[in-house]
């Protein structure tokens, strides 16, 4: 027994000593935590890099006083900005001013410049990214519009940072469904792909509508005021490999969902035949897509099938919803303003862009694989002449609470 116990000690101590040191461990308290990249034009032909460093002092110190935030007086993060010939020496000059070595593995969202995604292309930003062993491929990627320095220094109230802002609002795409972002590792497929193009949201700065006009000089009495400015994800960037080429507007974009089965929510707004002042409003609860591709004399045919269900959610006309044409007439009027969004999404993407963002060539990869050896090199030239036909069935499945609305009375 006494053997046997010493062979098991001698076994992992073996075991222990034989086992590799964390040679690349780094202290935590060493580390500059990187919450958001931006990257930019810079004069002479180089790229400029910004970081979004979170500041843990001032978040503690905001912490204490039981709002969750820093104060009116300090600042949660550090933003730093470099140039180089290249993003790795950028990156590299960001440590002579950074006292703490950068660390990209908590890194949130990347923030490309549009300047530079149409005029220089995405190629050696997602080279470096792609590279770097912290960077995660979960990493929301999207398209900032102008200054991308003021974007990273966008003030608010709610989150720590404007990282934190940023990935909280595509967080919560699902109830609109108004642009089609990506994540770094799906962009990258895409990108790398011979069946689709890449697409990702735009980032901008608008007006903040919840400024009110006169509110008066209330600083000193310790008032923060509304910012005059707030974040706005509105809209999705096309890119013809790795170039941008054009924009969807959020209408389009969704349209661009529904083809490719990621609409989860949001609402349509229908008019009522005989009333076009009055409108009957639906939440979106669910949708799928289907894709079928047929090849005719040489012509290729694309059927997309969608079929969605709704909430009746408002409504502004007097609508007796306990009758069932009622419902059917609205659940048509539901498919046709989905036909139409879908539409101009096809419209757009094929005859302005000419870009197939919706995966059209993918969808024909899968299913006619010996056409699509003879046609994927020339399917930028194809795919504007692909013929469409949009099919869609919806279906209304509640209507609330009442199925009448307050109708006043005649005096």
């Amino acid at each position: 027994m006494m053997l046997k116990r010493l062979l098991l000690y001698l076994l992992i101590l073996g075991i222990a000593v034989t086992q590799p040191a964390c040679w690349d461990q780094k202290e935590v308290e060493r580390l500059g935590i990187v919450l958001a990249t931006g990257v930019e034009q810079a004069p002479g032909g180089k790229v400029r890099l910004i970081v979004q460093n979170i500041s843990p002092s001032a978040v503690g110190k905001g912490s204490q006083g039981g709002g969750g935030g820093p104060t009116a007086t300090s600042k949660s993060y550090r933003n730093r900005a470099a140039e180089g010939e290249t993003l790795f020496e950028a990156n590299r000059k960001l440590s002579l001013e950074t006292p703490r070595q950068l660390f990209f593995a908590h890194n949130q969202v990347i923030i490309i410049s549009e300047e530079l995604a149409r005029s220089r292309g995405i190629l050696e930003v997602m080279d470096f990214f792609e590279r770097n062993p912290q960077i995660r491929r979960t990493t929301w990627v999207v398209i900032g519009e102008g200054d991308i320095a003021a974007l990273l220094d966008e003030p608010g109230r709610l989150e720590t940072t404007p990282a934190q802002r940023i990935f909280g609002i595509i967080n919560e795409r699902d109830l609109s469904s108004q642009y089609g972002v990506r994540m770094l590792g799906n962009f990258l497929e895409m990108l790398e792909g011979d069946g689709v193009q890449p697409f990702t949201a735009l980032l901008k700065i608008t007006d903040n509508q919840a400024q009110p006009e006169k509110h008066g000089d209330r600083t000193a009495e310790g008032h923060i005021i509304e910012p005059n400015d707030k974040f706005l994800i509105n809209g999705t960037a096309v890119f013809r490999r790795d170039k941008m080429v054009g924009r969807l507007n959020p209408k389009e974009s969704r349209g661009l969902l529904w083809v490719r089965g990621e609409v989860k929510g949001g609402v349509l707004e229908v008019h009522v035949p005989g009333e076009e002042d009055k409108t009957v409003t639906l939440e979106i609860l669910r949708s799928k897509t289907k894709l079928k591709p047929s090849i005719s004399d040489e012509q290729i045919f694309i059927t997309v099938e969608i079929n969605e269900e709704s909430n009746l959610v408002e409504t502004t006309a007097i609508l007796d919803l306990t009758k069932p044409e009622t419902i059917n007439k609205l659940e048509k009027l539901q498919a046709e303003a989905i036909r139409k969004e879908v539409e101009m999404a096809l419209d757009q993407a094929q005859q302005e862009y000419g870009v197939d963002v919706f995966g059209f060539g993918e969808e024909l990869h899968r299913q006619y694989p010996q056409q699509w050896k003879e046609m994927k090199n020339n399917w930028a030239d194809i795919f504007p002449t692909v013929q469409v036909e949009v099919q869609v069935e919806a279906k209304i499945r509640r209507t609330g609470l009442i199925t009448k609305p307050v109708e006043p009375k005649q005096q």
